[in-house]
């Protein structure tokens, strides 16, 4: 089985930046406490305060799928809309071992 990243970018509406962090504060506990959580991190831009940056490490798909359904997760999505310009885009990245 291999490891899963994924980087997530986010938008959040103008105005909205502070929501963004606090429903971040309250995930990442929660998130790194799951079973095959390696890493969870957001990052903001530099250049635009309304985007941000998330990184996801997981040991496996397994791993993040059973991620996809947890409660908290699950709220958080249902929340996102409310302070989120858009739907986040989800790159899931392979480690190049050369």
């Amino acid at each position: 089985m291999s490891a899963v990243h994924l980087l997530v970018l986010i938008e959040v509406q103008p105005g909205k930046r502070q929501q963004q962090l606090q429903a971040y504060q309250q995930l990442k506990p929660l998130v790194l406490a799951e079973p095959g959580c390696l890493l969870y991190d957001l990052f903001a831009d530099a250049s635009d305060e309304n985007k941000f940056l998330l990184v996801e490490h997981w040991v496996s798909q397994i791993a993040l799928d059973a991620h996809d359904l947890a409660s908290h997760m699950v709220e958080a999505d249902r929340l996102n809309p409310s302070f989120r310009a858009k739907p986040s885009v989800v790159i899931k990245m392979n480690l190049v071992d050369v």
